[in-house]
């Protein structure tokens, strides 16, 4: 198949709108053929009249002398469109059969094709309306899965973290205007060279990208969800802390230890932070193969979880818990410290006073009777700094593309500095300045890569 890079002078048409019952659907045509084929298909309830720039026009679709819908009619001239090429929208009656019957008519007249999976949203890029960062920003936000989520797409799509790479852009070209000066001119026609300023302007320009490569950690969690994992010895009340939390029986509550030994994942949105809940088998020295199973895939989801619950009661001494949880990283260790319903509520235990000594993050709650599940869940959404996130206009970066391009740049930028302290040929050193600036091309798509295009256009639904 051709790439869309080829086929821009095609014109395309696509319905917009989900199908199924809904009052309204739009569909979209764009192209060289777009203004005439909405000429000839649409007559105008008030006579025949030129489509003009940005104006709505109520008339029928008409193929081949039979109305096909009463509808509204949107004309955008090329450059001033979506797509920055000529764009007709047509707002027809919903349901899923007159949208049909109005995209055949369209592709009966003979000069249009179904649009790929986001080629709308690629002509909008390739054609300068938008970057690549508002794409993905768009992308982002289309499947967001929660308030979160979507507020931290349309940050990005508001051009928040385009902001950004534009300036790390302006400062690495100010870095090398410096240095490729000393090749370009004799010494003696330029002021001093100001090696301290040189290196100011270094460890500015690895900073600020170094600050914004660190969002990506709070770009993750808000996009797809802080993952926690709950982990304990049989019977202390994980299932029922899950079922607690979540607020409905999803996980089987009983008093036989070894009761959960498949993972149950669930779903639940606290303050439009979405928070996935993993269960997992109690964590003990046991003989029974599937048990030990399970607690082996308790163990490798540690891996894939942002942070882990490690549940345990009053009972449980310190030291015997720490030994049969070390292979859970400290960094990411939240102990919960369940049954306080049956303990006085005044009397700080002793399991408490060990785990204060040695700095451990821990809370207190009655899984069953819902004591402090309100704090936990608080707790949670402080983990990552989600909370400080939520209702601010931070850039975040929020895919392993734009990571892995700004991590190059990076190294890019320290191989220079290495360079210059060296006092390597000042020709050496912009190469790696050059390869900078080339990987914040790559991530705002200012330097050409049609394959990670057609990647990234692919994942859009047809119509956008």
């Amino acid at each position: 198949m051709k790439k869309k890079l080829e086929l821009l002078d095609d014109t395309i048409c696509a319905i917009c709108t989900p199908s199924g019952v809904g009052s309204v659907s739009v569909i979209r045509i764009t192209g060289p053929a777009s203004k005439k084929i909405a000429t000839d298909l649409f007559r105008l309830q008030s006579g025949n009249a030129p489509l003009e720039h940005r104006r709505t026009y109520v008339g029928n679709i008409v193929y081949r002398e039979r109305v096909v819908d009463e509808c509204m009619c949107v004309f955008f001239e090329s450059p001033n469109s979506l797509t920055g090429q000529d764009v007709v929208e047509f707002h027809t009656h919903g349901g899923s059969i007159v949208p049909n019957m109005v995209l055949k008519s369209i592709l009966d007249h003979g000069e249009a094709r179904v649009a790929e999976p986001g080629e709308f949203t690629y002509r909008s890029f390739i054609n300068g309306k938008i970057d690549l960062l508002k794409a993905e920003a768009i992308s982002s936000l289309i499947n967001s899965q929660s308030e979160a989520a979507a507020a931290c797409s349309t940050n990005n799509i508001s051009g928040a973290v385009t902001k950004k790479f534009n300036n790390l852009s302006k400062l690495g070209l100010n870095l090398l205007a410096e240095v490729e000066a000393r090749i370009d001119f004799p010494e003696e026609e330029l002021p001093e060279f100001n090696t301290k300023m040189i290196l100011k302007e270094f460890d500015s320009l690895i900073r600020e990208s170094g600050s914004l490569l660190r969002t990506y950690d709070l770009g993750k969690l808000v996009v797809d969800g802080l993952r926690v994992l709950i982990l304990g010895e049989p019977n202390v009340g994980k299932s029922t802390l899950l079922n607690s939390l979540i607020e409905e029986e999803k996980a089987i509550v009983a008093d036989t230890p070894g009761t959960t030994r498949d993972i149950v994942d669930s779903e639940v949105f606290v303050n439009g932070t979405k928070i996935i809940f993993s269960d997992t088998a109690g964590i003990r020295v046991t003989t029974d193969e599937v048990e030990n199973i399970g607690i082996g895939r308790a163990k490798d989801k540690i891996l894939y979880s942002d942070l882990v619950l490690i549940v345990i009661d009053k009972n449980i001494d310190f030291s015997s818990a720490d030994k049969l949880f070390n292979f859970v990283p400290r960094e990411k260790t939240l102990y919960i410290l369940n049954k306080s319903d049956l303990y006085p509520p005044d009397k700080k235990w002793k399991l408490e006073k060990q785990l204060d000594k040695e700095n451990i993050d821990y809370i207190r709650v009655s899984a069953k009777d819902r004591t402090n599940i309100g704090l936990l869940t608080d707790k949670l959404l402080g983990f990552g700094k989600i909370n400080d996130f939520l209702g601010s206009t931070e850039a975040l970066l929020t895919t392993e593309r734009q990571v892995e391009h700004l991590k190059e740049g990076i190294s890019n930028l320290k191989k220079a500095l290495v360079l210059f302290n060296e006092s390597a040929p000042m020709e050496i050193v912009s190469i790696e300045i050059r390869e900078f600036l080339n990987n914040i091309g790559k991530i705002t798509g200012d330097i050409s890569n049609e394959d990670v295009y057609d990647a990234l256009f692919s994942k859009f639904c047809i119509g956008k």
